[in-house]
């Protein structure tokens, strides 16, 4: 116990000063912002409403009402503390490791398993073997560089968190299956239904647990020995000319049974992401990749991720679809990527193989085959081909694996043990170094993203992410370099498109601004935001009656999104052109965005106190613009609260307003706040 103990402290106390640097990195423009500092709801903290959100919230393409929630309560303690959200990352993957930990001691230390052998072929007891393989495999889990992503990066709370509750579900499991080893399933323990509560909390922080289900039948083979002999007849019976016993009707028949809720749990999430993320914008579109394409890129994703494992050299934030012209995929010819395919299923027939002699083999492999499967890209979401948050989970299994195999055949005499503890140590230590190195990287958007493109090559959404990140610095200039390049790549980034627009009118260029919209409405005649870019655009090039048209084909194809919404209506507003202005349609638009938003959004109220003004009714502008006050005071927003002031005594004169000389004046975002950051 006390040696079990000072593990945990160990385990726990090198994480979290491994990733003690992240208290003074900043957050990143790609999803922090939507977690933090534009999510009115976060940003209300705990609340009856925000409580709600939570259950129905989706934030970048994603239903995570516990990872919501976490969020909430983060804002409610130490409100915009970028260093504290990032130290709570630091600290679930600290507890996450000792929770790995003491789960793998549990399944392998249970009482007359570590005298048990696996038909006399692997480990024959020794007392301290169990503690410290699955110390090494924590120490790996929780200290190995492609873990940065998941803890460095504040929207990947989702990521530690579903791994936290995780292992608190494999916990009461292992308790629950070391009750029932074997034979029909009876009614559930305690532990059982609290394992099933954990698994529900955990699908709820992130759905990729979605294959737990069939993890839990693994681990039913080994360490938990729930199904045994496999089929193999036992010396008796083979005197007796017995048939073979069949294993499904003995003993995986009521396992499956017994696994019945855990999934329904999963196919239930899995119809719940799959709806929630079928409207996300894949770069490229999914009628661009073919299913050849999708194929080859699993082939060598999955060998890249084990290579990765073993050589973590040239990680970086974002690794694009690997098209053609791709550093990674290009490095495999179509044969090469044949030869892996059937050496993936060379490995999987040679565990298989095993399973009786070296079960841990097996599980480890396939354990990692099957957690990968819900981000390997059969279905394509996002631009992305890999990610290295993507191992968190998967990675747990060849680990397993490697160090059981390496106990067993590794001689046990004083000096080889020995040298064993050496080389050990140089591998964690070497995980350390290589992991405070990568770590530097996440300090803040303009270090990541640089780092990124100089690892991957071309990588346009790298640029992009990069332009935003100088944008908020105020580099004006350094972020249209990054931009042009982001829409010159391929695939080119739309995000990119509108953000030269708007740069491009904030600099009064408008014939340049104009082209950039105009080619973005080529490839997609209907696209809002450059429709009504163009509205903003045309008059300062004389061509008014044109931008009455494009204003009128942003009102008919504005979708029910409370940014559109918004921007519409301050274009309606306050427009310098008179022929742009509606004031009772501006209404009706800022209306319904702050309804989507609950009325918690600043900007969004502040337009709506602009759309009355220019409808003529004052004083429901002055009374929505002290709630707009309110609102930027409340969440520290002090240029929207002085912008606010400023208009409302305006109103207070009776007077709306005007701004006939701002290019831009539908986009309040480019003036009054940071550029916004994109979802994955």
């Amino acid at each position: 116990m006390r040696r079990n103990l000072f593990i945990c402290l160990l385990l726990a106390g090198i994480t979290f000063v491994l990733y003690w640097p992240v208290r003074t990195f900043d957050l990143v423009q790609y999803d922090d912002p939507l977690f933090l500092m534009e999510n009115p709801e976060i940003r209300s903290g705990l609340t009856g409403h925000s409580l709600a959100w939570t259950m129905s919230g989706v934030v970048a393409a994603n239903w995570h009402p516990v990872t919501n929630l976490s969020f909430v309560l983060g804002h409610q303690f130490w409100g915009n503390n970028t260093g504290a959200e990032h130290l709570v990352n630091a600290l679930i993957h600290a507890l996450n490791a000792v929770l790995l930990f003491l789960v793998l001691n549990q399944m392998t230390s249970a009482p007359g398993q570590m005298e048990t052998r696996c038909r006399g072929s692997w480990l024959t007891g020794r007392s301290a073997l169990p503690d410290w393989r699955s110390a090494v495999v924590a120490a790996l889990f929780a200290w190995h560089p492609l873990r940065v992503e998941s803890v460095a990066w504040i929207a990947e709370r989702k990521d530690v968190l579903s791994v936290f509750f995780m292992m608190l579900m494999l916990l009461a499991y292992t308790r629950h299956a070391q009750k029932k080893p074997s034979g029909v399933w009876r009614p559930a323990s305690w532990d059982y239904w609290l394992a099933l509560v954990f698994f529900a909390l955990g699908l709820m922080s992130k759905a990729m647990l979605v294959t737990l289900p069939f993890v839990l039948l693994l681990l039913d083979v080994w360490p938990l020995r729930r199904i045994s002999d496999w089929g193999v007849r036992s010396p008796e019976l083979k005197k007796r000319n017995a048939p073979r016993p069949s294993i499904f009707k003995s003993q995986l028949s009521p396992l499956l049974v017994e696994k019945w809720p855990f999934f329904a749990l999963a196919v239930a999430f899995s119809v719940i992401t799959f709806v929630v993320q079928r409207g996300e914008a894949a770069t490229p579109s999914l009628a661009q990749l073919s299913l050849g394409l999708r194929l080859e890129n699993i082939i060598v994703s999955y060998f890249r991720y084990l290579a990765w494992t073993i050589w973590p050299a040239n990680l970086a934030a974002y690794y694009s679809f690997p098209f053609d012209n791709h550093f990674y995929l290009a490095l495999w010819p179509d044969w090469v990527v044949g030869a892996a395919a059937l050496l993936l299923a060379g490995v999987s027939a040679l565990c298989f193989s095993q399973i009786v002699r070296r079960p841990f083999l097996a599980v480890g492999w396939f354990w990692y085959l099957g957690t990968m499967v819900p981000v390997i890209g059969l279905v394509q979401v996002g631009g992305q081909g890999m990610a290295d948050r993507y191992t968190y989970i998967p990675l747990i299994g060849p680990v397993i694996s490697l160090v059981w195999l390496v106990s067993e055949k590794w001689p046990a005499r004083v000096f080889p043990r020995a040298l064993l503890t050496t080389l050990t140590a140089a591998i964690l230590i070497g995980c350390l170094v290589q992991t405070r190195h990568q770590l530097q990287f996440w300090k803040n958007t303009e270090t990541l993203s640089r780092h990124t493109i100089e690892v991957t090559g071309e990588n346009p959404r790298a640029e992009y992410i990069l332009g935003l990140g100088l944008e908020r610095q105020g580099d004006i200039d350094g972020a249209m370099i990054h931009y042009r390049n982001a829409v010159t790549s391929q695939p080119r980034i739309t995000e990119a498109f509108y953000a030269l627009g708007r740069l491009f009118a904030q600099q009064g260029r408008w014939a340049e601004a104009e082209k950039t919209y105009s080619t973005m409405l080529t490839d997609d005649p209907n696209d809002f935001t450059c429709h009504l870019g163009l509205a903003n655009v045309l008059p300062h090039l004389g061509r008014l009656p044109e931008a009455v048209t494009q204003l009128k084909a942003a009102m008919q194809t504005c979708p029910d999104t409370p940014d559109a919404l918004n921007n519409l209506a301050w274009t309606l507003a306050a427009s310098g052109e008179t022929e742009l202005r509606d004031g009772a349609q501006a209404v009706k638009n800022a209306e319904r965005a702050c309804e989507l938003t609950h009325y918690r959004e600043t900007m969004m109220v502040g337009t709506l106190a602009a759309a009355y003004a220019e409808a003529g009714r004052f004083d429901d502008a002055i009374s929505t613009a002290q709630k707009a006050c309110a609102l930027a005071s409340e969440s520290g927003q002090q240029e929207l609260l002085e912008k606010n002031q400023e208009l409302l005594g305006l109103y207070r004169s009776h007077q709306a307003y005007r701004e006939a000389a701002n290019p831009n004046a539908s986009d309040q975002s480019a003036t009054n706040r940071p550029p916004d950051s994109i979802p994955r």
